[in-house]
């Protein structure tokens, strides 16, 4: 008997792609030089921390205290991931002078933007007495002082982001669901109605701009409860209505991990949802099954920190699958599941 006379040859799954080759990112010292030549006086301090494709300084500059970022680009290290091009940075610039002076939305002021070298000089929000959120919540500091504020400008930036002019992204909402799916697909690998049902709304509403990075690390808050947004690079044409599930799904991800009690949770939350239904009505279904493939996404603690062992690792499995399985759909029986 022939063995292999049914035996399909393996061949890798997707072939290898030809990606612009992404300098390293720029050393401290390289990079405060590059910025000396462009004319600035400025002299780059210790590290702050970044994104995984960006490395940001604090700075002085003139004698004010500003911050450096500095962006390059990722290359894929399996087929399940996407280019993240350095081109981001044109992207995050965009988006900072469309709200430069935006009342309603606050974000850094933008000083300079150098495109050539991935780089841009912002004010340092830190000297002004404002924290990441993120810092918070590891801290078992978080407060909810912020979330009526939070929800507010999130609906504004829904609405404000319409008026814009489309400009180019580094990534489609195609790329985005895609990416952002993919642990919801395996979760239902032989049907994945419940993805599909979900791409097709994300991709077919892709008329407006969406910012799913919407999450505790690009968001400042001070005692006071007042917000700065950061970080808009992978912003795309898409689906609006994933932004503010896409945020208060990493609230409840730290609070199944243990960063956050259920009550506070539960009370931004409800805040957040009410103040943002003041500027925006809500689609409590998707808004529910969005949520939930977030949490899906982060499950494993791929691109966050925090999530470590496998008790949180069921407990958001468990959760993702409670939404879908049970067809969760209005937000108050979302959040009896933290409860639980």
């Amino acid at each position: 008997m022939d063995d292999k006379k049914h035996i399909q040859s393996v061949a890798p799954s997707s072939r290898p792609k030809k990606y612009p080759q992404n300098k390293a990112l720029l050393n401290k010292n390289n990079l405060e030089k590059a910025l000396q030549i462009k004319g600035l006086k400025i002299e780059l301090k210790e590290s702050l921390k970044g994104g995984f494709i960006s490395q940001v300084y604090s700075a002085v500059l003139d004698g004010t205290h500003v911050v450096v970022k500095h962006t390059s680009g990722s290359i894929p290290f399996d087929p399940t991931e996407m280019y993240l091009d350095k081109k981001s940075h044109d992207v995050d610039c965009q988006v900072l002078r469309n709200l430069q002076g935006n009342y309603k939305i606050r974000v850094p002021k933008l000083l300079y933007d150098f495109p050539d070298i991935t780089t841009s000089v912002m004010e340092n929000l830190y000297y002004q007495g404002f924290e990441l959120m993120q810092n918070q919540i590891f801290d078992k500091n978080f407060s909810i002082e912020a979330a009526k504020s939070v929800g507010t400008m999130i609906g504004n930036l829904t609405i404000e982001s319409r008026t814009w002019k489309k400009f180019p992204a580094v990534q489609t909402a195609v790329m985005s669901i895609y990416e952002r799916g993919l642990e919801l697909r395996q979760s239902y690998p032989n049907s994945q109605k419940e993805y599909l049902a979900l791409e097709k709304k994300y991709i077919e509403n892709n008329k407006f701009w969406s910012w799913p990075d919407c999450h505790p690390k690009n968001i400042f808050v001070n005692k006071k409860g007042e917000v700065v947004f950061i970080d808009f690079g992978y912003s795309q044409w898409g689906d609006q209505r994933f932004v503010l599930p896409s945020h208060l799904a990493h609230i409840v991800i730290y609070c199944l991990t243990g960063y956050i009690n259920s009550g506070p949770a539960k009370e931004y939350i409800e805040k957040c949802v009410s103040a943002y239904k003041m500027v925006e009505p809500i689609d409590e279904s998707i808004f529910c099954q969005y949520l939930a493939m977030e949490v899906f996404h982060r499950a494993n603690g791929k691109w966050i920190d925090g999530v470590d062992h496998n008790e949180q690792k069921l407990a958001l499995l468990k959760f993702g699958f409670t939404v879908f399985d049970d067809k969760i759909n209005k937000i108050n029986n979302l959040l009896k599941l933290i409860n639980e």
